[in-house]
């Protein structure tokens, strides 16, 4: 029987990288794609609570996972809960550049030592009882000692989980036989090399409950093919259905969308009035939606019928009864103000006399802003470092590429199977003048709020508002279902399989 063959966009690809006029870093030349499928992942698994607490086992309790950051623990003494699928630890400062972690329990009764976080602390000491450890988790003090006969204070040390750093993130292993960090990530930083992790600070941080199963949000941010549909007003700055490039090395994926490998076929209409008014385009159907007021958009289809819609895509007038409830949110939802590289995106693109392409327009933009902060090598980046590149390092984080900002880390939320924490943590650079402010604490939402009440998220707040509005639907989707298994995509969905293929042998791990 004849092997089916590797799909990828892999020589588009590289024939983009031959335009660049800056030199192209070595990890960008890469190939490693993904095997052909099928993949086939069985609907349960998103709110089994059996297979829930499998996970607990099989995974939280022995893989490598991001705790925290540097800026989350600036002084000797601070530490930080880090609470996951019922489990929680202790991540704490011990030394200048030392860093422990505890399972967070007192010894005597069990109960949490801390709930938040805190600064400075010279002891650890359990507001039940008052049992107390010192910060590098040495037992200090025990009330009324002789009531314990034969307790050993040697043995009385808070149990230590496993630490390992990588570009000023903590990462925690509760397994004592895991295997070594650096060689659960392998060669993940290789790709950070013009601007290292760690030579970055966090700027943002917020986080918000879902009511889905991690695994479901942690999916639907690993690959661009859900943007035809999701995000269709991405499409109009000259990415379209088949641009973004899948790899898949160890423990981790790659995923870089091009903006530039544009498909065939892709109908064109003509250009919006600039009259100053709320309007975009769905470029796959033409359809016109403009903003009349808050929460009230009209729709026009290209041949002229009409319709008004709320705010949740409901008709409430009109010949036309379906559109797309995403584009109506961007349209008629609460808006954000416009970033300075929006404004100057827009203006740039008016006098695009040359008719610069909109992904090298941008690349231009971003290096100009980034000659304030890191002028060392902001002329060294190439075009296609300001694209969107995103990797996911299993389970559950997502560190985004180059000089992209994002960060993403989806958790279990406390021990419900269809509820997770979904946290977004922007990291920019830090300025060769060494000056700079930290985010120090989460901005959490409420899970009814809408993601524009954290303006430090700009423009992406909005297109949060279009991922979310999916993830519950699709959870209630896998109850629904007919289907036992869930069918993924060879090549757009490489991320997920990937994803899907560790989950596997994890699971099936003795």
């Amino acid at each position: 029987m004849a092997t089916r063959s590797v799909r990828t966009i892999d020589p588009a690809y590289h024939k983009l990288l031959d335009q660049e006029s800056r030199p192209i870093p070595e990890s960008f030349r890469r190939d490693s794609p993904i095997e052909p499928g099928p993949t086939f992942v069985p609907v349960k698994r998103y709110y089994s609570k059996e297979f829930f607490d499998l996970e607990v086992e099989k995974i939280w309790k022995r893989v490598w996972q991001m705790a925290a950051h540097e800026d989350d623990l600036p002084d000797v003494g601070d530490y930080l809960p880090y609470d996951i699928a019922g489990l929680s630890f202790l991540v704490v400062k011990t030394d200048e550049n030392e860093y422990k972690a505890y399972y967070n329990a007192c010894l005597h009764r069990g109960r949490k030592l801390r709930e938040q976080r805190g600064k400075q602390a010279d002891e650890l000491r359990c507001p039940f009882h008052g049992w107390a450890w010192n910060i590098d988790g040495s037992l200090k003090q025990i009330p009324c000692q002789w009531d314990f006969p034969g307790l050993k204070r040697s043995e009385q040390a808070l149990p230590e989980v496993k630490v390992g750093r990588w570009g000023r993130y903590i990462f925690i292993n509760p397994d004592p036989d895991c295997e070594p960090f650096e060689d659960f990530i392998g060669d993940l930083p290789s790709h950070f090399k013009l601007l290292p992790y760690e030579k970055r600070y966090k700027e943002a941080h917020v986080a918000k409950i879902i009511p889905c199963n991690w695994k479901t949000a942690n999916e639907a941010f690993m690959e661009s093919y859900h943007v035809i549909a999701t995000h269709p007003q991405i499409l109009m700055g000259g990415a379209h259905d088949v641009d973004t490039k899948y790899d898949v090395f160890g423990n981790y994926s790659r995923a870089i969308r091009c903006g530039a490998l544009e498909s065939e076929g892709m109908p064109q209409w003509p250009p919006l009035p600039d009259d100053g008014k709320m309007r975009l385009r769905n470029p796959l159907n033409g359809f016109v939606y403009e903003r009349i007021e808050e929460g009230l958009v009209e729709v026009v289809s290209p041949d002229g019928r009409k319709g008004r819609f709320d705010i949740n895509a409901k008709c409430l007038e009109g010949d036309l009864t379906e559109v797309n409830p995403h584009l109506v949110n961007w349209a008629g939802g609460p808006q954000v103000a416009q970033t300075e590289f929006d404004k100057a995106f827009a203006e740039k693109a008016k006098k695009n006399e040359k008719k610069i392409h909109p992904r090298v327009l941008a690349a231009e933009i971003q290096r100009e802003s980034l000659r304030e902060v890191i002028p060392s090598i902001a002329d060294d980046i190439a075009d296609i470092e300001f694209t969107s590149i995103f990797f996911t390092l299993f389970p559950n984080f997502h560190p985004w590429g180059s000089f992209n900002k994002i960060n993403y880390r989806f958790r279990p939320h406390g021990t419900n199977p269809e509820e997770c924490v979904m946290e977004c943590i922007y990291l920019a650079p830090i300025p060769e003048d060494g000056k700079y402010e930290p985010c120090r604490e989460i901005h959490w939402l409420g899970i009814d709020d809408d993601w524009t009440e954290a303006p430090e998220l700009g423009m992406l707040a909005k297109v949060f508002n279009q991922d979310i509005r999916n993830l519950p639907l699709v959870q209630q989707g896998m109850h629904a279902t007919a289907m036992e298994n869930l069918q993924m995509a060879d090549y757009n969905e490489s991320k997920p399989r990937h994803f899907h293929m560790l989950l596997e042998e994890w699971i099936n791990r003795p």
